[in-house]
């Protein structure tokens, strides 16, 4: 028996946790993008020297940019399709922004085993850039977009017509029952009435 503001802290949990699904497979994608175009710059596809070898910091920022790209129009039109942007640009420059701050955190691991420890393997560079790198970016990223980027959520209303109906829908996928407190009133009326009517007669 669910009634209201637990009601709402579970259709937010559920809304949070859809968003994080969403946003990591669209960090794969938009990773999966940059990721070839890394290793095409830098390894030649693992196939000898691609034509940025020794130039692995600029070709990863090439190619992050393309899969920025991509994970903006991923992410506004369907990882937060429940949250709007309140910047006039749909809060593009502030992705950029969140997107160039947070591609440190992989380039800095990239620094630290090409100029620090030395190593310079196709291995090396994918474990710390596109592993360590990318996962501490991504964890960055979807707090950061969610509140500075797609910051304002849309009204349950706006998108469900009400709070009951996206109560049926999530309690018919996860096969539960949901009473609501106005069906409450309505059965206690009901049983209400029957009785009086029982006594008349």
């Amino acid at each position: 028996m669910v009634f209201g503001g637990q009601l709402l802290g579970r259709l937010r949990r559920t809304r949070l946790l859809g968003e994080a699904v969403r946003f990591m497979m669209v960090g794969g994608i938009a990773t999966a993008v940059a990721f070839v175009l890394f290793n095409g710059l830098v390894h030649g596809l693992f196939m000898g020297a691609g034509p940025m070898n020794g130039q692995p910091i600029p070709a990863y920022i090439i190619a992050n940019t393309v899969g920025m790209l991509i994970s903006y129009d991923l992410s506004r039109r369907w990882t937060f399709r429940h949250r709007v942007s309140e910047h006039p640009d749909g809060g593009f420059t502030a992705y950029v922004v969140i997107n160039a701050v947070t591609m440190l955190l992989p380039i800095a691991c990239l620094y630290v085993t090409r100029s620090v420890i030395g190593w310079d393997s196709a291995i090396a560079d994918n474990l710390s850039a596109n592993v360590v790198g990318v996962l501490l970016g991504q964890i960055a990223r979807f707090f950061l977009f969610r509140k500075f980027v797609f910051g304002q959520p849309i009204r349950y209303t706006q998108v469900y017509g009400s709070v009951e109906e996206e109560a049926e829908a999530l309690n018919a996928a996860a096969g539960a029952t949901v009473l609501m407190a106005s069906e409450r009133r309505e059965s206690v009326n009901g049983s209400t009435e029957r009785a009086t009517r029982d006594r008349a007669g």
